[in-house]
């Protein structure tokens, strides 16, 4: 199935810039990121009232953190991301298969799928053609869980982090586009109804080096290096100096994540 190029003035048919490319920030995601994945694969099953999956999409699925959890709640299981330096750095289980490809233009047959996830990468999609082809390729009964994971700013027991984040941090790499978790008008417009919302919160534990590691896979700062305003070491300079103070070398902090999640099933079909 080929997509018609619909570019519009304002660019909104077009997918906003893959900074999740190269190798080094794959390299760095991986080792970088949280790995809350197993208690989103429980959410599922206790949401879904599944015991288990027969085939599972795992769309964006970045360096396979999400995918080899979701091996352990399905019989197989494809990890599909744009980029091929991420799906290099991904572990594998039984089970498991990666595959390079777009979420707007998933290239697998009609029903293939009793479960397709989202986690973290639904606000790079252009939504209106994703839900289209995830209504094609799930099965009769099929559902989705789409989730967004988030740093609060908040370190546990210390106020300094996010008045740092709010200000020092901000100013340096703002943000240059609103991340929505999920619209459910867009959803609802491609055929899906929300059947059960939910969230939790993790705590994760980071030297200095590892809270400026996971800093550095944002898309903010990871802009700032694709525009040449930073390089990583630039940028990792930088943070382990205004660093210093908050977390002495070797201590660790708490830091505190929340995880929004939503499970959809498809709309009735008109006829």
């Amino acid at each position: 199935m080929r997509l018609p190029s619909k570019p519009s003035v304002d660019g909104s048919e077009r997918p906003p810039t893959n900074h999740f490319i190269g190798d080094e920030v794959a390299r760095r995601y991986h080792r970088a990121r949280p790995q809350f994945h197993p208690a989103v694969a429980k959410w599922i099953v206790e949401a879904s009232g599944r015991a288990s999956f027969h085939r599972v999409l795992d769309v964006g699925c970045g360096s396979g953190h999400s995918t080899v959890a979701l091996a352990s709640i399905s019989e197989e299981v494809i990890g599909l991301d744009s980029s091929p330096e991420m799906l290099q750095q991904a572990d594998f289980a039984p089970g498991i298969r990666y595959q390079v490809g777009k979420a707007e233009e998933l290239k697998f047959d009609a029903g293939t799928f009793d479960l397709v996830t989202v986690g973290s990468a639904l606000h790079w999609f252009i939504q209106k053609y994703f839900f289209s082809e995830c209504r094609r390729v799930l099965a009769p009964g099929g559902v989705m869980v789409i989730y967004n994971d988030h740093f609060t700013n908040h370190m546990q027991d210390d106020a300094r982090c996010k008045e740092w984040m709010r200000t020092r941090f901000a100013k340096r790499f703002p943000r240059r586009r609103g991340l929505r978790d999920f619209d459910v008008s867009e959803a609802q417009r491609g055929g899906f109804e929300v059947a059960r919302s939910d969230s939790f919160n993790h705590t994760e534990n980071f030297t200095r080096q590892g809270l400026a590691e996971f800093l550095m896979t944002g898309s903010n700062l990871l802009d700032a290096m694709n525009s040449g305003r930073e390089t990583p070491d630039s940028a990792m300079q930088w943070l382990d100096q205004e660093l210093t103070e908050l977390l002495p070398a070797e201590e660790r902090g708490h830091f505190l994540f929340k995880c929004n999640l939503w499970l959809l099933q498809q709309a009735s079909r008109r006829t």
